[in-house]
């Protein structure tokens, strides 16, 4: 059980970081902190992020409801 809540909190930072970059590089031609590594790379790079913090986080969503169930 513990495993799958830190895929969620994992995946969920990932997509905030993610797509908070690609947001704020795009919108409001900012600068996120600690996305500034792929700052050339933005929106690409950010997008990426996110959608790779979605499948981890629903690797712990569906897992949680696998053990509930069972």
């Amino acid at each position: 059980m513990g495993l799958f809540i830190a895929f969620e909190i994992i995946g969920i930072i990932g997509m905030v970081q993610g797509f908070g970059s690609a947001l704020v590089t795009q919108v409001w031609g900012g600068n996120w902190q600690l996305m500034n590594w792929a700052l050339e790379w933005q929106p690409v790079s950010g997008i990426a992020i996110g959608v790779l913090g979605l499948v981890v986080a629903s690797i712990g969503w569906a897992g949680q409801k696998r053990r509930k169930t069972s």
